[in-house]
């Protein structure tokens, strides 16, 4: 046997939902004064105990203010919050926050570096990769040779002048070096994919979230609006 309970539609103030109060529900349409929060727009003088406690908060301008539209997010609750290293966050109420997917940028990426591990020609071998090192080289080279100085004569810095025994002559026995190249580099080869990753965590989908607009004869679900609701 079902036990029916027949009442009006005028709830006592101790029973009744307030505007503004949210439930989930897998009823899709609007039902018993709940709106479904989809986004819509509504009139704020029709509407106007559900528009006293939300306003703008969601969106609209003038007559017109926005429900709430959650659809595929996770719902969250105002406030300030801390975490283990304590960075605080603070939530307003219509802020939405969060990414379906991320792609990691340079400054979140973890703190790395790239040690070389090749030696330069010539370089001395041994060199542990991973690690740093520094390479002993060198470079060869040739000195030019523009004749042999007598006995009596000293070269003065070394390719500025000649000194005599009675005279400076500017410009005798200079010379060069060459210097011989040792040019190299390194290189460190590019590995993954620059992808975007799922950013939401496993999650379970259930109906759709409503909110009361203070109107409970509003609505077209289980029944046509005007009819007095019949409680089972």
């Amino acid at each position: 046997m079902t036990s029916v309970l027949s009442r009006s539609s005028a709830l006592t103030a101790r029973t009744r939902p307030l505007a503004g109060d949210t439930k989930t529900s897998f009823v899709i349409n609007d039902h018993l004064g709940w709106l479904r929060c989809d986004g819509r727009g509504l009139d704020k003088t029709a509407y106007n105990l559900l528009f006293q406690v939300i306003a703008y908060t969601f969106g609209g301008s003038g007559n017109t203010f926005n429900l709430p539209n959650p659809q595929g997010r996770v719902v969250g609750y105002v406030g300030t919050v801390t975490d283990d290293n304590s960075r605080t966050r603070s939530y307003a109420p219509g802020q939405m926050v969060g990414e379906l997917d991320h792609k990691l940028t340079v400054n979140e990426m973890p703190s790395h570096n790239h040690n070389a591990a090749t030696a330069p020609p010539g370089a001395n071998t041994g060199v542990v990769a991973g690690t740093t090192s520094s390479y002993t080289h060198s470079h060869g080279g040739t000195t030019g040779d523009a004749g042999s100085a007598p006995e009596s004569e000293t070269v003065v810095a070394t390719v500025t002048a000649v000194v005599h025994s009675d005279a400076i002559v500017a410009g005798s026995l200079t010379h060069n070096h060459s210097i011989a190249s040792d040019t190299h580099s390194h290189t460190i080869a590019s590995n993954g994919g620059d992808a975007y990753h799922n950013n939401i965590p496993p999650s379970l989908f259930v109906g759709q979230l409503f909110i009361y607009s203070g109107l409970p004869m509003n609505g077209s679900f289980p029944f046509t609006t005007g009819l007095s609701p019949v409680l089972i």
